[in-house]
C-alpha cells in the first residue's frame, strides 16, 4: 500500500513538472493519471509535506513552484526542459546524505565510463573536500554540493587551470543572473567571493583508465553557500552565503540545472580562452599584494595579471616576474583580516 501511494505521488509530481508554474486542474491530473481527484489531492498534500512548493487555487487547480531541497525527478525535468531535450546524461544521482559527491563520482566513473555527462549532488555531505584535500562545511539544504563529470574529447587538450577558471567565471555569471544585486568576485584559482567572503569553491580532477592508459572523464566539483548557516568558528570570519534571509525561496533544482548546462556548454570551448576576459574582470587580485604558497616555498609580491593559460603573474619584491601555475594565495593585503 505504501508503495502504491509513493508511486501515485511521484506520478503527480512528474505530471505537474511538465508545465512548472502553470495551473493544472484536479480533473485534468486525475484524467492524465487515471486516478480519482481525491487521490490527486492526497498526493499533492504529501508532496507539500515533503518540501515541494505546490500552489493550489480554487477553480484553477495545482501548480508546481519549487522544492526546498534538491530532488532527482525535479532536476531531471528542468534539465530536459532547459536543453529542449538535447542534452543527454549517463546518470543523474541525488543523495540525501553522502560523504563526498566528488569521491563517489570518481569511484563510479572508474567502473562506469560514459560518453555523456553525469551529475552527482547531495543535500548534505559529511566529508566534502576542496583543493589540497581540505574539508568544507556542507549543512543540509543550505547550499549546492555538485560533482559534474565532463567527458574528454581525446582530440582536444585538457588544460586544468583554464577549465577551473572558466568554470568559476560561468558559475559567477549564473549566480548573478539568479540573484538580484549580487556581485561575485574571484580569487585565483578557484574561490567565489562576495563582499570579501568566500561563498563557494571549485575543484577539477580526472579519472584515469589504467587499461587504456588515458583519462576518460573530468570531474568538476563545486559548492555554493546559498542560505545562511551556523558556520564553525574557524571559518565564521571567512565564509558567508549568497543571501542573508534564511527563508529566501530558492528554486534549488532550477538553479542546479542552469549551472549544469552552462558548465557543459563551457566544456566544449574553454580551451580557446573565451572565458578569461570575464575571469580577469572578476579577479580582485590584480594589482594587489599577496602571499602565495607554492609547494614548500612562500612567495610575496604584487599580482600583475592572469596569463592566457590562467597562470598568476606575480612581480616579486626584487622586480622579477614569475608566472605561477600551481599554488595557493594564502593572504591578500586588501582582505588581510580575513586571511583569504
Amino acid at each position: 500500500m505504501a508503495e502504491m501511494k509513493q508511486k501515485t505521488k511521484d506520478r503527480v509530481l512528474i505530471d505537474l513538472l511538465q508545465q512548472p508554474g502553470t495551473y493544472v486542474s484536479g480533473d485534468q491530473l486525475a484524467s492524465d493519471l487515471a486516478i480519482s481527484r481525491e487521490s490527486v489531492w492526497k498526493a499533492v498534500k504529501s508532496l507539500q509535506k515533503d518540501g515541494h512548493r505546490i500552489s493550489s487555487k480554487k477553480k484553477s487547480g495545482y501548480a508546481y513552484l519549487s522544492s526546498n531541497h534538491v530532488d532527482q525527478r525535479v532536476v531531471t525535468a528542468y534539465l530536459d526542459q532547459l536543453s529542449h531535450g538535447q542534452q543527454a546524461f549517463d546518470t543523474i544521482q541525488v543523495f540525501d546524505d553522502i560523504n563526498s559527491t566528488q569521491t563517489y563520482a570518481k569511484d563510479y566513473l572508474a567502473t562506469h565510463p560514459g560518453k555523456q555527462p553525469s551529475l552527482f549532488t547531495a543535500r548534505t555531505m559529511g566529508a566534502g573536500y576542496g583543493r589540497r584535500g581540505r574539508a568544507f562545511f556542507a549543512p543540509k539544504d543550505r547550499g549546492l554540493y555538485i560533482s559534474l563529470s565532463l567527458p574528454i574529447d581525446q582530440d582536444q587538450p585538457v588544460i586544468a587551470r583554464l577549465l577551473t577558471t572558466s568554470a568559476a567565471a560561468v558559475i559567477a555569471q549564473v549566480l548573478e543572473e539568479t540573484f538580484d544585486g549580487l556581485s561575485v568576485s574571484l580569487k585565483w584559482v578557484n574561490d567565489l567571493i562576495v563582499s570579501g567572503h568566500k561563498v563557494g569553491g571549485i575543484i577539477t580532477e580526472a579519472v584515469f583508465d589504467m587499461e587504456n592508459q588515458q583519462y576518460n572523464a573530468l570531474v568538476l566539483g563545486f559548492f555554493v553557500n546559498v542560505l545562511p548557516a551556523d558556520y564553525p568558528s574557524d571559518i565564521q570570519k571567512k565564509a558567508m552565503a549568497l543571501v542573508d534571509d534564511p527563508n529566501y525561496p530558492i528554486d534549488w533544482n532550477f538553479l542546479m540545472a542552469r549551472l549544469t548546462l552552462a558548465l557543459i556548454r563551457m566544456n566544449a570551448n574553454y580551451q580557446s580562452g573565451e572565458y578569461l576576459a570575464d575571469y580577469r574582470r572578476r579577479s580582485f587580485l590584480i594589482g594587489q599584494r599577496v602571499s602565495l604558497q607554492v609547494g614548500q616555498e612562500e612567495l610575496e609580491g604584487t599580482v600583475m595579471a592572469i596569463s592566457d593559460s590562467a597562470g598568476l603573474v606575480l612581480r616579486l619584491d626584487n622586480g622579477e616576474e614569475k608566472t605561477i601555475y600551481a599554488g595557493e594565495v594564502t593572504k591578500v593585503k586588501l582582505y588581510e583580516n580575513l586571511n583569504l
